[in-house]
């Protein structure tokens, strides 16, 4: 027996389950309640109403294992979970990919695909679509323009597992190459651990990239590119140039033998105060102590190509997909959570220390429900004075700036 009211019983043979103040139907778990298959909500949950959130009673601070060892506590004070699988009403609904935006067409004033959720309140107050062009600085290169007709939702061709998943996009036309590109809101982070369930298909001539950004002296990417074999991963802190245009040794660390980034993979990337840490499936890959991200930042995502030497010159008409199942990242910030709007550097000339213990600690790993924290100790509550410098040590620091 069903009951759409704001209490609603689910009957059967054995037992009867209440349920409180459910969401509209079309969001009701059913199937993992009567079956094994994938259950549907087209809703996009935004950040702002997420549960857990930030710090709280329920979760102060969350750890992850990192460092050299991939063993060794990093403490964050804040979280973020962003799920792309769950945006559709029923199976097959999002199989078929939007038209590419053609040379006729004004890309980056493009509306943005299937706008009730990508542009809804709720996706907008987590993430901005770019929609600049960026001009070719040579004739070895081509214009890029960053359109909003290239991020869409998709969708797993199997009626027994039918999630979904966000698209961004790139494709070569005669005179151009589109792209797709979003940025987090959270844009003052200062250290973090960012995870995302990903792969990329398509043509040759492209690059994915899921990196933290400020300018291009700090920036800490995940990079892969389509020219390269599929078991190739490339990890780079900025700058990997020198200005005469050559490689600086180190920057770039290029890691072969990795499952294949075509198929679905678990990508993550640890910023942290002396190191950056790379991941694959939960195995550390690669680590680097050159050009750590000084500045406070912000996480990017995008699919683009530019005809150039790294990214490869894509065939007219072609196209390439990065495609994005969920993205997870634990973080401190240079300041409140709400932060400024735009970073500068000044704002670390007038940082003052605010000192916080971690009551409840929670962990974001091996936990029973992927983007759900699980209390490990309540028994940190130290208030300890620690260094912001000092991410291993149990407690939270963060910093407010002085504007």
């Amino acid at each position: 027996m069903f009951v759409e009211s704001p209490w609603i019983l689910v009957h059967t043979i054995d037992t009867i389950v209440m349920f409180s103040r459910l969401p509209p139907l079309n969001c009701l778990l059913w199937p993992l309640i009567l079956s094994a298959q994938t259950a549907l909500c087209a809703q996009y949950t935004s950040s702002n109403t997420d549960t857990p959130k930030d710090n709280n009673e329920d979760c102060s601070c969350y750890v992850v294992n990192s460092g050299a060892d991939s063993n060794t506590p990093q403490y964050f004070q804040y979280y973020r979970f962003y799920d792309f699988r769950n945006l559709a009403d029923r199976p097959g609904q999002y199989l078929d990919a939007p038209s590419i935006v053609n040379d006729s067409q004004n890309a980056e004033v493009q509306s943005v695909w299937n706008a009730d959720i990508l542009d809804s309140d709720a996706f907008n107050a987590d993430w901005n679509i770019n929609d600049r062009t960026k001009e070719a600085p040579h004739a070895r290169k081509i214009q890029m323009v960053r359109s909003p007709g290239n991020i869409y939702i998709q969708q797993n061709d199997d009626s027994n597992d039918p999630f979904t998943y966000l698209t961004l996009r790139t494709n070569r036309l005669d005179e151009i190459q589109t792209s797709g590109e979003m940025r987090n809101v959270q844009k003052n982070l200062m250290h973090a651990s960012m995870r995302m369930s990903g792969r990329v298909v398509g043509a040759k001539g492209a690059v994915a990239g899921f990196f933290t950004y400020f300018d291009d002296e700090n920036e800490s990417d995940i990079e892969i590119r389509t020219n390269d074999a599929t078991d190739v991963m490339r990890y780079t802190n900025q700058p990997s140039e020198n200005d005469d245009g050559t490689k600086v040794a180190g920057a770039s660390l290029e890691r072969s033998n990795l499952a294949p980034w075509n198929e679905w993979q678990t990508h993550r990337i640890d910023w942290l105060e002396t190191d950056s840490y790379w991941f694959l499936n939960g195995e550390q890959t690669a680590a680097n102590s050159y050009g750590i991200p000084q500045m406070p930042s912000g996480l990017i995502v995008n699919m683009w190509s530019d005809g150039g030497t790294w990214t490869g010159n894509m065939t007219v008409g072609e196209s390439a997909e990065f495609q994005i199942q969920w993205i997870e990242m634990a973080f401190n910030t240079s300041g409140s959570v709400e932060g400024p709007d735009k970073p500068s550097k000044r704002d670390l000339d007038t940082l003052e220390k605010r000192e916080e213990g971690c009551g409840t600690v929670c962990k974001i790993d091996d936990v029973k429900r992927l983007g759900t924290p699980e209390v490990v100790s309540k028994s940190i509550a130290t208030r300890m004075a620690v260094s912001w410098h000092r991410l291993s040590v149990v407690g939270v620091v963060s910093f407010i700036l002085g504007w």
